[in-house]
């Protein structure tokens, strides 16, 4: 990466408080993964590996009514991404802010970051304070900037700013509309959804008392409807006039019951997944504005078959991620593998108009064009896994932008949530995900077979792995738990077995310190079982993340931030029974008192090939890991990440072999390899005899 700035200090002396210019001269003293060159008018700069940045000192900032802004010029084709800010001295490895994207730009072109909101700390301090810019992870983006100064916000940008602050608010109040919806002591609930040939058959009760300003206690029973709310449509919002329009009239009992049915033939759009039914009183007959929702929506209810594998209970399917069909059947069933993952970008795959080369097909009632080449791909990975007998799961993901993304998901996301704002949106969706369920879902499929569905990834860290912009928590469950439902009735319909999985990293309790970018797995999964508890319940599993507490050290039985409470910050494998134990819960459990199924789908262990001692720790770690998976009996399945090293994995090296080369397309199997295939036959236990001193404490005689 080539950078050129200008190299003004200090305060501009014709404007003293228009703008602060900063002097990158001196960065070569401190840089890494770069080659700097300073002139007179100019800095470029070269990224040379993995892990570009560099400092500088920013000088003191005068005061001013408006937020400072970062302004530089800069020309670059390709664009720059994951840029962070560090303020001040020592770097933290997680004291940074993330920056926007430097977007490709093949003319000159502002880059305005505001760093009153991003970094205060930086633009309040009383004098020169260090700064730390990452560039990225890769080496070879060649970026050139022209002046690099701190201007406070123009007018423009405060009209922006104001248009924000509003947008915010706004989804303040929808946060806090959705913790009510979850809250309410409703008048009345649906109890079911049945689906019939040529009609729904919705039943429930009455709850509440008769108000004291009813003439009549069976005056709260009058005007009572049954309408639809569509999967766009947030269920704590008033139901828009496309959903009041469909409304039943609904007709309560002396004992307090209903039961309602709802006419609708299969070409109607009321028996289209996602879309659930909910009570409403027209407070002034006729008057639709005046409707008010007295009870929660409640989804249509499908069978639910328990898992029919044979696996016993007490057993761990051992698997791997990443399975692709590189691999050779045969090197997979040697592994001993019963499990493996597979990624799937759904970006891409189905338009509603015609493209070159793709295949038209009808998808719940409606014509759409399939991307048959890419999916071809996919069957060959899946049906690696299932020649080798592994039952086999999905990660489903979305590109940050275009189709199927959500609107305001941004650059700083790797993949995104997906759209269901608007119907055209959900249309789409849905389709992508019932041609996946049908081309999956089938025993003897010539496509292979899916199993287990995991919607999105690691969704507590959204801001990376899931990202829908910044919101409040409520507002980013509402709508992945309306996605993850979606997911479950497409699966379900073409594979009674399929099962949909939340996707959570190992900070189970870690407190939010980057606000509406990242969450607790605790605090969603509680979201989740309330929102199950008042629209439904269906059959959702656990996709856990337990890294280590360092990613850099495979040494998880000396993790620290970790307790047997359910308060404790990290779930890793050294407390992985405090998950299992929340699971078996009375609250948490599925609603006819089964234990919801945990995958372990992602974690492994860093060791670099030239490192004996990591290497051997690595070896130790996954025999650590099914110790504890064995005292863990919701975990169904436990995938390795990854089979080989990745060269663009932030210097991770978490494979069980090294880097591929052109001699090993899998790279050299590490220690880690071998045993991994020792694990669940007799080899273990020599293995075990070797490694287990790393983690066993001694006793005081001396003996483990």
């Amino acid at each position: 990466m080539i950078v050129w700035l200008g190299l003004h200090s200090g305060l501009d002396s014709a404007e003293p408080v228009s703008h602060v210019s900063i002097d990158w001269r001196e960065i070569t003293a401190e840089a890494h993964d770069v080659s700097v060159a300073a002139t007179d008018a100019q800095v470029s700069i070269e990224t040379m590996g993995e892990d570009p940045f560099f400092w500088f000192e920013m000088p003191a900032i005068p005061t001013s009514d408006r937020d400072w802004m970062l302004s530089i010029s800069y020309f670059c084709p390709q664009g720059v991404s994951g840029i962070q800010w560090r303020t001040g001295r020592p770097a933290r490895a997680d004291g940074f802010v993330d920056l926007p994207a430097m977007a490709p730009a093949e003319g000159w072109t502002e880059y305005v970051v505001n760093l009153s909101q991003l970094a205060p700390e930086a633009v309040r301090s009383e004098g020169p304070v260090a700064i730390r810019l990452d560039l990225g992870n890769h080496a070879g983006v060649k970026l050139m900037v022209r002046g690099v100064r701190l201007r406070p916000m123009n007018d423009h940008e405060l009209t922006e700013r104001r248009e924000a602050q509003r947008l915010r608010r706004e989804k303040i109040e929808l946060a806090n509309h959705i913790r009510r919806y979850q809250q309410k002591s409703w008048d009345a609930v649906v109890e079911r959804v049945r689906a019939r040939r040529d009609q729904l058959i919705v039943t429930g009760r009455w709850l509440a008392p008769a108000s004291p300003s009813d003439s009549t206690p069976e005056d709260s029973k009058k005007n009572v409807f049954l309408i639809p709310r569509f999967p766009e449509s947030i269920s704590a919002e008033r139901p828009d006039s496309q959903e009041l329009k469909h409304r039943y009239p609904v007709e309560i009992t002396a004992s307090g019951r209903f039961s309602t049915e709802v006419p609708v033939d299969a070409a109607s759009e009321l028996r289209l997944p996602g879309v659930r039914w909910q009570l409403i009183r027209l407070v002034q007959a006729e008057s639709l504005a005046a409707s008010k929702p007295i009870s929660p929506a409640r989804a249509v209810d499908l069978p639910v078959v328990r898992d029919r594998t044979t696996r016993p209970v007490s057993e761990v399917a051992k698997g791997l991620t990443c399975i692709t069909s590189r691999f050779e059947p045969q090197t997979l069933r040697e592994l001993g593998l019963t499990h493996g993952s597979v990624n799937i970008l759904l970006s891409g795959l189905i338009s509603d108009s015609p493209r070159p080369g793709w295949v038209p097909r009808r998808i719940l009632n409606r014509r759409w064009w399939v991307n048959e080449q890419r999916l071809s791909g996919v069957d060959r990975n899946v049906l690696t896994g299932n020649a080798a007998g592994m039952q086999m799961a999905a990660i489903l993901l979305i590109r940050p932008h275009g189709e199927l993304a959500h609107p305001q998901a941004v650059d700083a996301g790797t993949y995104a949530m997906p759209d269901l704002t608007t119907r055209p949106a959900v249309a789409a969706y849905r389709a992508v995900l019932h041609l996946l369920a049908e081309r999956y879902g089938q025993t003897k499929s010539m496509h292979g077979r899916i199993d287990h569905w995991i919607v999105h990834n690691e969704v507590d860290y959204g801001w990376q792995w899931t990202n829908m912009g910044q919101q409040p928590m409520e507002v980013f469950m509402d709508h992945y738990e309306r996605s993850m439902r979606l997911v479950d009735q497409a699966v379900r319909t073409y594979n009674p077995d399929g099962r949909a999985f939340i996707s959570l990293t190992h900070r189970w309790n870690v407190p939010d310190d980057r606000p509406w970018k990242t969450y607790a797995p605790r605090d969603m999964l509680n979201w989740l079982i309330r929102q199950c508890e008042l629209e439904g319940d269906y059959p959702w599993g656990v996709a856990y993340h337990p890294y280590p507490e360092s990613l850099w050290r495979a040494d998880t039985w000396n993790d620290t931030q970790v307790t047997d409470a359910f308060e404790t910050r990290l779930i890793t494998l050294k407390n992985l029974t405090v998950l299992d134990r929340f699971l078996h819960q009375d609250r948490c459990r599925f609603a006819d008192g089964a234990v919801r199924p945990v995958l372990c789908s992602e974690q492994g262990f860093h060791a670099d090939v030239s490192d004996a001692e990591q290497l051997r720790q690595q070896a130790a770690a996954l025999l650590y890991a099914w110790e504890k998976l064995r005292q863990c009996p919701s975990i169904i399945a436990f995938d390795y990440h990854r089979p080989s090293d990745h060269p663009d994995e932030g210097g991770l090296r978490l494979g069980l072999r090294g880097l591929p080369t052109s001699d090993d397309p899998l790279g050299k199997p590490k220690p880690a390899w071998e045993v991994y295939r020792a694990i669940g036959t007799a080899g273990e236990s020599d293995w075990r005899q070797q490694l287990s001193p790393l983690w066993q404490t001694p006793t005081d005689d001396g003996s483990p």
